[in-house]
């Protein structure tokens, strides 16, 4: 049940509530001070009498109205009306007759009456109505009628209301401020478990937001209702569990960033390590021969050139992290491109004793939004990575190339000592190395197939490893195909190189 209408229940039992309680306790009070219930249906219309038949009283005065039509000196005579005291006796009712102006017939309990008080000929009613007469009032049904000679006659079937009367001045102050007590302990009572339903929950939001504000984000919370503020609270929970997982990235990537910084630190202070050692060398005369001196710079160049390439690839890193690095894409025949590339590489492959096999389907179009400087990185990043840790004595890499309506595949395999199984969910990451001793012999600053996999990503693509021990690995580039034509089947060409 929603809140809205949760509300307006509310405030209409706040409206009902009362009246139904303040006309039960009033019934209550007057069976209390009246007696029974049937007592307080005489001071009552015809219409509100609970009776589906007549009362006695109404049947008694119909009877003396039908006989003041039939026989109206009949009703008239003395032993007659004194007949009736016993029936009268029965109704707790009294009879009053008047002729002309004078009192012709009256019952005993109603002698005191003062009759100058009652209803004048004329006013005849025959439905109870309540009259003041002296000091008391009455419930009276009035029957006027002539007879033979002229005179007029007041027929008054009469019944003491002064009990209902005094109730109702006697009571009153008390039903009204019974009524009041009735309303504000029912608005009181509503309004609490209307709010404790509302103010509960808030509460528990209030008191998760003070753990989220504190940095606890383990305190869940169920959402049990589906009104708004159970909405609210499943919102609240979503976003619990949202700052959950951005706290946890968040960490790995501060961890990251430490890691990062330490891996820098051992990578460059390794080669200035040895920088160090080598100048001291020349500078304490150890170099003591031209060749020694010749040897001792040529090593700190290649450190030096070590160090600037690391730098090279940590600021590039840093920028593809930041998104800061500016792309060219064009539209690229990466057929052609690889051939290009491949041709290059070749001659100094050879003189590394590495065979060098591009395969791709000559007829086939294979055309990619590229950046070439990028690609020939990625490229670069990923033959140098398989070239150093080549251990057989015949190394080999195979390129393949082909396309589907989709994509563009580029394979790259190699016949190295393959990556562990465990090792290649990890092997995209930065810093990252199969042999994690980082040995000096393998080199390389663990940034480069993490650079390679930032770099394709940026050209909507993906770069996935496959790899099996002793045998080789396999990396797979995957770019988006830009050729809209349709593709028929050729026969692949081998070029070695």
């Amino acid at each position: 049940m929603s809140i809205k209408l949760r509300l307006i229940l509310s405030n209409i039992a706040m409206i009902t509530v009362p009246i139904i309680l303040f006309i039960i306790t009033s019934f209550l009070l007057m069976i209390v001070f009246l007696g029974d219930i049937r007592e307080m249906t005489n001071f009552l219309p015809e219409s509100h009498n609970y009776h589906k038949t007549k009362q006695q009283d109404t049947i008694m005065f119909l009877e003396l109205k039908e006989k003041s039509v039939v026989n109206p000196d009949g009703l008239m005579s003395q032993e007659y009306l004194q007949s009736l005291n016993n029936d009268l006796s029965k109704i707790d009712s009294g009879l009053m007759i008047r002729k002309n102006d004078e009192i012709f017939f009256s019952t005993a309990e109603l002698r005191n009456v003062d009759t100058k008080e009652l209803p004048e000929f004329g006013t005849e009613r025959s439905f109870r109505s309540l009259e003041k007469v002296g000091e008391q009032t009455f419930a009276i049904k009035q029957h006027d009628f002539f007879l033979q000679d002229g005179a007029r006659v007041s027929l008054f079937l009469m019944r003491d209301a002064s009990p209902w009367n005094r109730f109702v001045r006697t009571f009153f102050p008390i039903l009204f401020g019974l009524c009041l007590l009735i309303l504000i302990a029912t608005n009181g009572l509503l309004a609490y478990f209307v709010s404790k339903s509302i103010i509960k929950p808030i509460n528990q939001l209030k008191k998760a937001a003070h753990f989220i504000k504190n940095g606890d984000l383990e305190h869940s919370m169920i959402a049990i209702r589906n009104d708004e503020i159970g909405q609210l609270t499943q919102s609240f929970e979503e976003m619990r569990i949202q700052l959950k997982e951005s706290h946890k990235i968040q960490k790995q990537y501060e961890d990251n960033r430490k890691e990062l910084i330490a891996h820098i630190s051992h990578d460059l202070k390794t080669p200035i390590t040895s920088i160090k050692g080598y100048i001291e060398g020349i500078r304490d005369g150890v170099a003591d021969t031209p060749e020694k001196r010749a040897r001792y710079i040529q090593t700190i160049y290649t450190k030096a050139v070590d160090m600037d390439h690391l730098i090279d690839e940590l600021f590039l890193f840093s920028k593809l992290d930041l998104g800061k690095v500016p792309f060219d894409f064009e539209r690229l025949d990466i057929k052609d491109y690889l051939t290009d590339y491949f041709e290059e590489l070749s001659f100094d492959l050879r003189k590394q004793n590495v065979d060098l096999n591009f395969q791709y389907t000559p007829n086939g179009i294979y055309h990619v939004l590229a950046d070439r400087e990028k690609i020939k990185r990625v490229l670069a990043n990923i033959i140098n990575n398989s070239l150093k840790y080549m251990d057989k004595d015949k190394k080999e890499l195979k390129i393949s190339l082909h396309s589907t309506d989709e994509n563009v595949v580029i394979s790259i395999t190699d016949n190295g000592p393959g990556i562990p199984d465990e090792a290649i969910p990890f092997i995209f990451n930065q810093f990252y190395r199969a042999e994690q001793s980082r040995n000096n012999l393998t080199g390389g600053s663990g940034l480069g197939l993490s650079i390679a996999k930032m770099i394709i990503e940026e050209h909507n693509g993906e770069i996935k490893l496959e790899s099996t021990l002793m045998i080789g690995t396999k990396i797979t580039i995957i770019l988006p195909n830009h050729t809209f034509v349709l593709r028929r089947p050729h026969h692949e060409k081998d070029f070695d190189y």
